[in-house]
């Protein structure tokens, strides 16, 4: 993922800036500056860059923790040990919040082929978490992961938990798929759902007619 070999890394090794002037430069206000100094990080200092971010997840200050989790999803699949451990250990609601921000954008840019089986325990762990926070976490990291998401979201769905099951249906409307929509078309017609979930409902089957709509119009 780093596109650095033993090769490259010595002769990186004689004119490779600091780590600290680099780090000096990732805090800086300018967003161009912080990011060209983020990707630097990871091709010249990555086991330290890395180390150095997550040791910045569980900060006060929200900017530092927001670059860091960007920084991190840099590394891609290299980053997933790290944070899914630190998730897993972590009583901390900053720290697993910020665990699963790395996890989204890293799927994200991923694009997963397949369900990536290493994430299974940070979602079992996050379902059975009632903190608003981490289920919306969860959930966003379920929609990346498209139809291999969709299942987990479908049983979120019916959820007893108002929030876990609304943000649920959203994402499931957010998902290009038929079985997705065939689902909400199902819980559509039950008669006991909570008026919140009904409205979300109907603006994700809103959601698909416009994406059919979208799609035939280019065609």
């Amino acid at each position: 993922m780093l596109g650095l070999d033993k090769v490259d890394i010595k002769k990186l090794n004689v004119n490779r800036p600091g780590l600290e002037e680099l780090y000096e430069d990732f805090l800086h206000p300018n967003p161009n500056i912080s990011a060209k100094a983020s990707h630097k990080m990871v091709s010249f200092w990555p086991q330290a860059s890395m180390e150095r971010w997550i040791s910045n997840l569980n900060r006060d200050d929200i900017e530092i923790r927001r670059r860091s989790v960007k920084a991190l999803s840099l590394f891609g699949e290299d980053a997933l040990p790290p944070m899914i451990k630190m998730f897993s250990n972590s009583k901390d609601l900053i720290v697993r919040m910020s665990c699963l921000k790395v996890l989204v954008k890293i799927a994200a840019i991923e694009k997963y082929d397949d369900f990536p089986k290493p994430l299974r325990k940070v979602i079992d762990i996050a379902l059975v978490d009632e903190s608003p926070q981490i289920i919306l976490a969860l959930v966003s990291l379920l929609r990346q992961l498209g139809s291999h998401g969709l299942p987990i979201l479908i049983a979120m769905a019916r959820d007893k938990n108002i929030l876990r099951a609304k943000s649920a249906v959203t994402a499931i409307g957010e998902i290009n798929d038929s079985n997705a929509r065939n689902f909400l078309l199902e819980l559509s017609e039950e008669s006991s759902l909570d008026d919140l979930i009904k409205e979300s409902i109907f603006f994700s089957l809103e959601n698909f007619q416009n994406l059919e709509l979208t799609k035939w119009n280019h065609q």
